[in-house]
């Protein structure tokens, strides 16, 4: 039995390099792998993702080999786990064919770190050909998984560098709105707000001075005040609903992006 394992860090957020893993195959890197069919997909009680695919791929068995395998296509069956809360995703990985021959076993988890993303990768294969070729073949197993790892890697950071093309427009023009519509709207609301408030204060004043030498005066100051608190607390009010309404636009907007260039926003 063989044991593998290597990591990396990718500088690039969790939600990019997931997004990348989901889009993976076919890559211009890996042509031995022929594609991936969802076996089973679905969502949990606690929000994550279970998904349980099929990878078929040429497994590329050296000469030696191919007398006891005949067949150079390999099936695997991966479980994987995308917990969101935690920012994780977890999977795991075995082959369903020829399995009275060998035995491979990957465990793959991909872990927000800040910005980045840390991969921890391992894997154990176990030959029962024959006790000729099993060392020969383990040791033939670990070049290929060090070599396929590698390939991968270049893949993973292609596409994620696509992902994060894909998303710049998208996330341009959201800054666009958060930045010039909505924000001069809502400065237009406000100051439109303060400049009544100011007025009403400024015409409560000059009706007090009016009645400055009534008995009354003292009272009139203290209900135009009270008025003019009123009106400030309700402009205030109306700018809070107008900047919540404004956040509702943005979100819509995101919506709107999103289904248009397929990109998610998490």
């Amino acid at each position: 039995m063989k044991f593998w394992q290597s990591s990396h860090v990718f500088q690039h957020p969790w939600s990019t390099v997931t997004q990348a893993f989901w889009r993976k195959y076919p890559n211009d890197y890996q042509s031995s792998v022929y594609g991936t069919d969802v076996i089973e997909r679905y969502v949990d009680a606690d929000g994550k993702l279970h998904s349980k695919r099929l990878i078929i791929s040429d497994w590329n068995i050296p000469s030696f080999m191919k007398f006891f395998f005949g067949e150079t296509r390999g099936y695997a069956v991966e479980y994987s786990i995308v917990d969101p809360v935690e920012q994780t995703l977890t999977l795991r990985s075995q082959n369903i064919n020829a399995v009275s021959m060998f035995s491979m076993r990957e465990e793959i988890c991909y872990k927000s770190v800040g910005e980045t993303t840390q991969l921890n990768h391992q894997a154990e294969f176990l030959f029962s050909v024959s006790r000729i070729v099993d060392e020969a073949a383990e040791n033939w197993l670990v070049g290929t998984i060090t070599e396929a790892a590698r390939k991968g890697l270049m893949a993973m950071e292609s596409i994620s560098i696509k992902v994060e093309e894909e998303m710049r427009p998208a996330l341009t023009a959201i800054d666009d709105i958060i930045s010039n519509e909505t924000i001069r709207s809502a400065r237009k609301s406000i100051d439109s707000s303060i400049t009544d408030a100011e007025k009403f204060i400024d015409s409560s004043i000059n009706d007090a001075e009016k009645f400055i030498d009534s008995n009354d005066a003292e009272k009139f100051i203290d209900s135009s005040i009270t008025d003019a608190e009123k009106f400030i607390d309700s402009s205030i009010t109306d700018a809070e609903k107008f900047i919540d309404s404004s956040i509702e636009y943005i979100d819509s907007s995101v919506d709107s992006l999103t289904q248009e260039s397929s990109v998610k926003f998490t």
